[in-house]
């Protein structure tokens, strides 16, 4: 599926992104899956993606989708990013959360290069992917039938399916979109409205990106850079905050000791952070 012996290491988007800490395996996975896909060299597929423009000309959200839609560099950054231990480790808390918490079927919306669906799907647990069709949906869909998965693929600026998801992701896109109250209302139409434990409907695990650092982040967003402001307005969509999503105490402990993505279980923190922490919000 791919031409690397050795995991393919773009020191450039590294240093661009603030990370070091490489997961091998999980790097040599995306390399073999985007030589595979592209079928051209890695060095190439960088270079190319360094290359193209970062963001369309004009910051508004028709020109977002349009950019979304045809540019290659999700392809090649949403694969290499997963192959960074603390991405590894986020996939395996979703897993672990999933299982504990019965929480299938699951969307993954706005799943970029699939990483989480494909984590999500071999484990056996029932996943489907959204994100806007395109380029990407296009890699996802190869990456998938390499594999031969068989997961529903959703365009994620259309109406989703009802009440059918006891979890909906959104990890690293709620800053993308141009209506996040709007993209609420769509999640929320999509989860189940009450779960068998009787506390409440289904739940929204999500990160809290918000910058106006971005060119991708829409300004109307940036607000919500104020943790408390999106926290206000999570609750007016009837989303009640549960908790962070962390690992169990001992796979915490070894990963700041060893840098490594073990994760043994799944726990819920009470405190509302931001700061790439996974959120985690239930339909009330």
């Amino acid at each position: 599926m791919g031409w690397c012996l050795t995991p393919f290491v773009d020191e450039r988007l590294n240093q661009h992104l603030g990370k070091r800490v490489i997961d091998s395996a999980a790097l040599q996975t995306a390399v073999a899956d985007l030589e595979g896909y592209t079928r051209q060299k890695m060095q190439t597929v960088s270079q190319n993606y360094w290359d193209s423009p970062k963001s369309p000309e004009t910051q508004d959200p028709a020109a977002l989708l349009e950019f979304y839609r045809t540019s290659n560099r999700y392809v090649y950054e949403s694969a290499y990013t997963e192959g960074y231990a603390d991405h590894v480790r986020m996939k395996r808390m979703v897993v672990a959360a999933v299982r504990r918490w019965h929480l299938s079927p699951v969307l993954d919306f706005g799943g970029g290069g699939g990483g989480i669906t494909l984590a999500l799907a071999a484990s056996g647990i029932s996943c489907e992917y959204a994100d806007v069709p395109g380029k990407l949906t296009e890699f996802v869909r190869w990456r998938l039938a390499q594999r031969r998965f068989s997961i529903p693929i959703h365009d994620a600026t259309r109406p989703l399916p009802s009440k059918r998801y006891r979890a909906v992701l959104g990890i690293d896109v709620l800053e993308h979109v141009p209506d996040l109250a709007a993209t609420l209302r769509q999640l929320k139409s999509a989860l189940v409205p009450r779960l068998p434990d009787g506390q409440g409907g289904g739940w929204l695990i999500a990160t809290h990106s918000f910058t106006d650092q971005d060119p991708l982040h829409l300004a109307s967003s940036h607000v919500y850079g104020d943790l408390k402001k999106f926290d206000r307005l999570m609750q007016s969509e009837d989303f009640r905050y549960q908790g962070r999503l962390k690992p169990d105490l001992f796979s915490e402990q070894w990963y700041r000791i060893f840098r490594r993505p073990l994760v043994l279980g799944a726990r819920l923190s009470p405190k509302l952070k931001g700061g790439g922490n996974l959120l985690v919000y239930r339909l009330s």
